[in-house]
């Protein structure tokens, strides 16, 4: 089963001088699971997305159990824009970096 680290580049490059994650809360690293996917299936891709957003939020200091406010204000962080342009870049699936460049499913407006 194939899964995907989230998370420790985007808190380097959160940091260019050093590793340490620049929000004290944040994991370095989120394992996401990816090998039960067809990522050419548009509902394979928006469910990796969805994963990715769970990950990125955990990893950048809230998670899917947060209270929407929480989650709207780590969304709205670089930390969250660097690991999910990570993640979609990493996973080199052309129809998951199309759905994230469209803005992806409407989790972030939940």
């Amino acid at each position: 089963m194939r899964h995907f680290l989230l998370g420790a580049l985007a808190l380097a490059l959160a940091t260019p001088s050093t590793a340490i994650p620049s929000i004290a809360m944040a994991r370095e690293a989120v394992a996401v699971r990816t090998g039960d996917l067809a990522l050419n299936r548009p509902g394979h891709a928006e469910r990796l997305l969805r994963r990715f957003d769970r990950a990125a939020l955990d990893v950048c200091g809230a998670s899917h159990v947060s209270v929407r406010e929480l989650q709207r204000a780590v969304r709205a962080t670089d930390c969250y824009a660097r690991a999910m342009d990570e993640a979609v870049t990493a996973v080199g699936a052309p129809r998951v970096a199309d759905l994230h460049r469209r803005g992806g499913p409407a989790f972030a407006t939940r």
